[in-house]
Parts: C-alpha cells; sequence; structure tokens
C-alpha cells in the first residue's frame, strides 16, 4: 500500500533530521586526526526538540516561530530600547543565519552556523538589558535580515542545537574571514580565556588574496582621537607583538598617550571596515602607511569562509563544528541551563489551523490569525475580522479558496523592517499565508489599515494562481480588486519586478505600483481571465 504523501513528507523530514544528529554524534569518529590533535567530544541528546511537520524546503516563519516553544528573543537597536521586538528564537536564527551567513552556502556550513548563532543568541540572553533587550541588531551582538528559504531549513535542520561548555551554552564566536589562520580569544579580549577558543590553522585559504589600505599618519591620528587617544602628532605606526596566529598584537604609536594599543582596539578605532583585520603588515613611507593583510573580522571561533570551503570539499557540519570549537558538547537546548526562558512575546507560536467544515452557497473566510504588539488600538479580533471580512468578499469575487492566513501588526517601523527586509515605505509584506503589516497609526497616514490589509489579502489569494509571473500582476490585482477598478490606460509602460520589489524611494514605489494596476486593468479590458495574464 503507497503511503499517502503528508505521510511521507514526515518521515522523509524526521529521518534528515535524525541523520543530521547521526552524522554529529559520530562526527569525531569520521575525523580522527582532528579528534586526537584537539580533543573533541561531541555529545548529542537523544532528544529532538520538535517533530518536523514538513518537509525542510516548505519550511515558514510561522513553523519556526512555532518549533521555538514559546522561547523568544528580544531583539532592539542600542539607544531604541522602546522599539524592541521578541522574535521566536529558531526564526531569530534563520533571520540571523541569512544576514551573517555566506550566499549560497553548502547546507553543512549553513546548518554549522546555525548552532553558532543559536548558542551565542542563548549564551549573551540580556547583554543588552540595561537598553531594554536581550541583543541589538548591529555586528555589536548579530545583525538580522529576513529569513531566507536555505536559512530556514538550516534553522530547521538544527532545531534547538546548540554547544555547551561545562553544561550551558557556550561562549562562542565566529568571523567572516580567518585569512588562514583562526586567532586566540585571549589575544583580541585579553580577558577572556578559553580552551575551544584557541589559534588553529585552517587550510582552505591558500589562494584567498590580500587587500592592502593606505593612510597617512594624520588620517591615523584623527581616527584614534576619536577612539580618546591623545597627543598631537603622530611619529610612527609600529608592530611591537604578534600573536600565535601571527596576527598583530600590539601595535606601537610613539607620540601619542597611550604609545601602544591592542591590535582589535587599533582597528576598531580605525574602522572594522576599512581595516579589515589584524592579520597584516605594515610599511612607511614618508607619512603614509601601507597596510596589507588578509581574512575580515576578528578571526575567533568559526570562520564562515572556511566553513563553506569545507562543506564544499565534503566535511559534514560535526566536523565542521569540530574543527573550530574543539572540545564543546553538542546538546539539546531543552536539556541545557539558559537564560532564556519562555515568556509572552508580540510573536507567540502559531496555534495549530482548525478544519474549516464543507459549506454551501458563497465561500466563507478561512481560519485567520492576528498578532498585535502590546498596547495595539487595534486589538487582534479586529484584525480578525477585518482581514476574514476582506477574504470572504475576494474569494467570491476571484472564484478561489480561501486558506488559512497568518497576519502580523508590527508596533514600529523599525520592527517591520526587522522581519520584513522591507524599507520604510512598504506597508505590506506578504508570503504565501503570512501577512506583515506596518504600524497602524502609519498605515492611517497612507491609504488606512483597511485597505492595506485588504490589498494584502488580496495579494496572498492570487499568489497561488501567479506564481513565477511578473510581480506587477500580483501587485496590480491586489489593488484592481481592492480599489475601485480603475479604468484600463493603453499608454501605459508595466514595470519590471525591480521597480516594485527594489524601488529607491516612497515616490518610486506608488508610480511603479500605479503603473501595475493600470497594466492589470488593461489586460483584462482585453477579455483576458486574470489567472491567463502574463
Amino acid at each position: 500500500m503507497p503511503v499517502p504523501s503528508r505521510v511521507h513528507a514526515k518521515i522523509v523530514a524526521r529521518l534528515r533530521l535524525v541523520l543530521l544528529r547521526l552524522r554529529l554524534a559520530t562526527a569525531v569518529f569520521d575525523c580522527p586526526r582532528v579528534a586526537r590533535a584537539a580533543g573533541v567530544v561531541l555529545v548529542l541528546a537523544a532528544a529532538i526538540m520538535a517533530p518536523a511537520a514538513q518537509t525542510p524546503a516548505d519550511v515558514t516563519d510561522v513553523d519556526l516561530a512555532r518549533a521555538s516553544r514559546g522561547v523568544t528573543v528580544r531583539i532592539g537597536s542600542p539607544g531604541r530600547g522602546r522599539d524592541a521586538l521578541d522574535i521566536p528564537l529558531e526564526l531569530y536564527v534563520a533571520q540571523v543565519l541569512s544576514a551573517e551567513g555566506e550566499p549560497n552556502a553548502p547546507e553543512a556550513s549553513a546548518q554549522a552556523l546555525a548552532v553558532a548563532i543559536r548558542t551565542y543568541a542563548l549564551f549573551n540572553a540580556g547583554r543588552h538589558q540595561k537598553d531594554g533587550f536581550d541583543l541589538c541588531d548591529t555586528t555589536h551582538c548579530q545583525v538580522l535580515r529576513a529569513s531566507s528559504a536555505a536559512s530556514r531549513r538550516a534553522a530547521q535542520a538544527t532545531l534547538g542545537l546548540v554547544l555547551t561548555y561545562q553544561g550551558t551554552p557556550a561562549d562562542l564566536y565566529y568571523s567572516a574571514s580567518c585569512g588562514g589562520h583562526t586567532e586566540r580569544a585571549s589575544d583580541v579580549w585579553p580577558k577572556l580565556s578559553l580552551p575551544y577558543l584557541e589559534a588553529v590553522e585552517d587550510d582552505v585559504h591558500d589562494n584567498d588574496p590580500s587587500w592592502t589600505l593606505e593612510k597617512t599618519l594624520d588620517e591615523i591620528r584623527a581616527a584614534l582621537a576619536r577612539a580618546g587617544v591623545r597627543g598631537g602628532r603622530l611619529e610612527d605606526v609600529v608592530v611591537e607583538t604578534r600573536t600565535a596566529s601571527g596576527r598583530a598584537g600590539r601595535v606601537g604609536l610613539p607620540g601619542l598617550d597611550p604609545a601602544s594599543m591592542n591590535s582589535n582596539d587599533f582597528r576598531l578605532a580605525l574602522g572594522s571596515t576599512e581595516l579589515r583585520s589584524t592579520a597584516f603588515t605594515l610599511v612607511r613611507s614618508g607619512d603614509r602607511v601601507t597596510f596589507t593583510g588578509r581574512g575580515y573580522g576578528h578571526g575567533v571561533g568559526m570562520c564562515v569562509i572556511g566553513a563553506g570551503r569545507r562543506a564544499a570539499r565534503g566535511e559534514t557540519a560535526a566536523q565542521i563544528l569540530a574543527r573550530y570549537y574543539p572540545g564543546l558538547a553538542l546538546e539539546d537546548v531543552t536539556r541545557v541551563r539558559t537564560g532564556v526562558a519562555p515568556r509572552e512575546t508580540a510573536l507567540p507560536p502559531v496555534l495549530p489551523v482548525p478544519p474549516v467544515p464543507p459549506v454551501s452557497g458563497p465561500p466563507k473566510a478561512a481560519y485567520v490569525r492576528a498578532l498585535v504588539p502590546a498596547g495595539s488600538r487595534t486589538t487582534a479580533a479586529d484584525l480578525e475580522r477585518m482581514a476574514g471580512e476582506a477574504q470572504t468578499k475576494l474569494a467570491q469575487r476571484l472564484g478561489v479558496t480561501a486558506s488559512a492566513l497568518t497576519i502580523r501588526l508590527h508596533g514600529s517601523l523599525d520592527g517591520f523592517r526587522r522581519a520584513t527586509g522591507q524599507p520604510w515605505w512598504v506597508s505590506a509584506a506578504v508570503r504565501g499565508r503570512e501577512i506583515d503589516l506596518a504600524p497602524a497609526a502609519v498605515l492611517d497616514q497612507r491609504d488606512g489599515l483597511d485597505r492595506a490589509v485588504a490589498r494584502a489579502v488580496a495579494e496572498a489569494l492570487l499568489a497561488p494562481e501567479l506564481d513565477h509571473r511578473h510581480v506587477w500582476i500580483r501587485v496590480g490585482g491586489a489593488r484592481y480588486f481592492t480599489g475601485g477598478e480603475r479604468p484600463a490606460d493603453a499608454r501605459v509602460r508595466c514595470p519590471a519586478d525591480a521597480d516594485l520589489t527594489a524601488a529607491v524611494s516612497a515616490a518610486a514605489q506608488r508610480e511603479a505600483e500605479s503603473r501595475a494596476e493600470a497594466c492589470f486593468a488593461q489586460a483584462l479590458a482585453r477579455g483576458d481571465d486574470w489567472r491567463a495574464i502574463r
């Protein structure tokens, strides 16, 4: 008897998770040289945090929110704690991976980085407690942007897995590129000495190009002055010591006070995007200093570029973790002591969708789940009613079957931007059956909350029939069916996809959306069924 497709999908997803955990548990045997040299101990908890409900390719933000079991991380921007947003842990992992990971990275390296991201978040929970949140959204903590299909798959494949040291989440780090040798943590942060963050050779960087930076002594002195270094004349710049990895350890600054400083502080003073790493040599010619170096970042812990290359040559996620974090144990977060506890959040786990009984007559709204920020004047019931009414009306008009929707109303533009990756002038983001809305006060100043909800619901209903077609068809259709059916205009030029998805300004966005609606109206005027428009 054949296995039903939904059951088959669950079995396959479950097996993928089990196989990953088996690979992680046996990594030390697959890589005996690393094990003997570094004393790798990888321990895998037998329990799985949550069973997979679908194949990894189908993972959504809502799935990851549900899998987080109420555990959230409060994210904010420094100095703006009131705009903090509670993000479910697993969704946060996917969003950071989308920002910090290597584009198009192999699965193994993406999964290894997902484990590191999750571990970092749990160890550092409360780092910005005085600001009113756990972690910031800058390079001081971890940068995040809208999740991608690949980042959601990696988060799903490693659900709940963290690296531990002495029974708690490990204090660990990662950087973009170590340039061929990772750095010892204590050489970057003198008070931080950990046995699993030592300098380790990374043999996948032989062909890395070097970078150069040229600065005058005056430019260097001015940058250091902004960082609090005193003195009116910088006489020279010299590397006084080097670390075990060969990086600059201390930099001498004769003529200034202090006359010597840690190389990492020196790099940050000059600008971490300019002086890309401390793995540099320097040559002075007159009043100009030329830095030549390799790598990007502090170099401590996992090397993101190196991990991708290791995965490309066949190493597993476990082997990658063992290489960069020797001696740590890999465990399920539910068995580990952490500083993060489940709490009520603006993005709670989504409840199971109840079945919709068959009915006769006009189609009715499917299940709508609304999530609103604390203190919102628009209640969840108001939003559910609004979306439900729009869905019922539009589904009947379009001749489609309504499906379950999750609709989130954000409390701030920053929160909306972080969750969706959209610019401030966009009112709504629609991804499958999920809708994110800009704050109600902002929408009231545009076309109104009702109109924004209706357009977003229309786009969600149109999307399944218009998949893989030009964006203007879906956007134009949503505006046409919710905006009074504007007359056709044969003179209009239909917008390119980039005009709608990467507009350079609010005015350009509005102009492109208006053209999309006119093009849609023109196609319907020719007698086309909306499903056939291309």
